[in-house]
């Protein structure tokens, strides 16, 4: 039987050559990644073809607003995850971008947006007590919630 007619990964020719998250998980699921035996589950957004993004939270900016971890980009593993190597689900995140500041321009006018999944408390709270690990990373505070006169 023919697989031309599956749309597949981007540089995937056989769906044998497709190690990512099965169906079961959507995109912009949370989940705890466990990737080496040796490590603490990491927090995960489950992204297109089953990759997933490893998330943290940013220093001077609402707990609840979960970043893509800029730290992990030039690391292979997070696009070829398993479902065995989910240690849980917590919900879903709800997706959004939040505009880097600059010195001119803005949305639509070419400027950078970073990307993030806000979540509630009670999500929060469930990921903590499954003891997953949530970087904290310090971007300086022109980035923060603190820069935007918000609620902190």
């Amino acid at each position: 039987m023919s697989e031309s007619w599956l749309l597949l990964k981007p540089g995937v020719h056989s769906l044998n050559e497709l190690p990512a998250l099965s169906e079961d998980f959507l995109e912009n699921d949370l989940v705890g990644i466990r990737y080496d035996t040796n490590k603490e589950p990491r927090l995960c957004a489950v992204m297109q073809y089953g990759e997933v993004a490893p998330l943290c939270i940013r220093a001077d900016d609402s707990e609840t607003d979960l970043f893509f971890d800029p730290r992990e980009v030039s690391s292979g593993i997070w696009k070829s995850v398993t479902d065995d190597m989910v240690t849980g689900s917590f919900g879903e995140g709800f997706y959004g971008q939040r505009p880097v500041p600059s010195l001119g321009g803005g949305p639509g006018y070419g400027a950078q947006a970073d990307e993030l999944w806000t979540v509630s408390v009670d999500q929060m709270d469930a990921v903590r007590a499954a003891g997953i690990d949530l970087p904290v990373l310090d971007v300086g505070i022109s980035h923060g919630e603190k820069a935007r006169g918000g609620s902190l």
